[in-house]
């Protein structure tokens, strides 16, 4: 079973997180949220009104103002994120593809536990799996699905949280409307990043060349010769079906990365991951 590299895993230590605006505090990973709630940090104070806590009533304020006060503190919340890992028979077509997504999985995983959020990773397959950092860089993953990744998302989906952060990493090659696939994972997330994982092959196959494609989930096969215009309409279709996925995210707040997959996790990070908001460097 393929499993991510040594390197990746020496990367995730070199690397945080910066898929959440606030930043840490606290221990553990603490972060400031948005509402209030009952740490012990004064945020403000409010009215009091028949049913708050009357322990969070500010006597001092009712001694000066004769009006009763009630003491708000700073919501404080462990983060959570989520990591979707397409093991799709497609991501493994190409080694490298393959490497690269384990790799990129391990990085992103590795450095948001030693940030102190809490992590879990999806196998999304036909039948998802739910694994930790810790047996994920040990074991890594079968990339064996037979079924396409827009059926197998929603049933990984279901399995995890609402309001947790996601990343989904795929090579999203498979068709789709963007606007059906990314409004409903953001509105139902904290927050959302896709990375799009392309291999030599998905970006520019070679001219010329007669094939026998051969469908990796559904075993169908196909002979085929990829002439000039075969090959340019393909590059069109990829581009498209990428160009809608980065609008979508944009519009929905998300995050949208492509990496190719030969660049290694180093450049990766640094290259694409830094500057498109995924990561700071530690």
């Amino acid at each position: 079973m393929p499993s991510p590299s040594a390197e990746a895993l020496r990367s995730a230590r070199e690397f945080r997180l910066a898929l959440f605006e606030a930043p840490p505090r606290g221990v553990a990973g603490e972060r400031l949220g948005r509402g209030t709630g009952s740490s012990l940090e004064f945020q403000d104070r409010r009215t009091y009104a028949i049913g708050d806590d009357v322990r969070h009533l500010d006597w001092r304020a009712f001694a000066r103002t004769d009006q009763l006060l009630v003491r708000q503190y700073r919501e404080e919340v462990l983060p959570r994120v989520e990591i979707f890992l397409d093991v799709s028979r497609s991501m493994a077509v190409d080694e490298a593809k393959a490497q690269a997504a384990l790799d990129i999985v391990a990085v992103l995983a590795g450095a948001g536990k030693g940030d102190g959020f809490q992590v879990q990773i999806a196998l999304a397959g036909e039948r998802p799996e739910i694994v930790e950092f810790e047996q994920f860089a040990r074991a890594g993953a079968e990339f064996e699905g037979r079924e396409g990744w827009d059926r197998c998302l929603p049933l990984a989906l279901e399995a995890l949280r609402r309001g947790s952060m996601r990343v989904l990493v795929s090579d999203f090659l498979f068709p789709h409307d963007a606007a059906e696939w990314v409004r409903p994972l953001a509105a139902r997330a904290g927050g959302l990043a896709l990375i799009q994982v392309l291999g030599a092959f998905d970006r520019e196959p070679t001219a010329g060349v007669a094939l026998r494609l051969t469908d990796a989930e559904s075993g169908a096969s196909r002979d085929l010769v990829l002439d000039r215009r075969t090959v340019e309409r393909y590059r069109e279709r990829r581009v498209r079906l990428s160009d809608a996925l980065e609008t979508e995210c944009r519009r929905a707040g998300a995050r949208f990365v492509t990496v190719e997959a030969e660049d290694g996790i180093q450049a990766i990070c640094r290259g694409r991951f830094v500057p498109g908001g995924l990561l700071t460097i530690a």
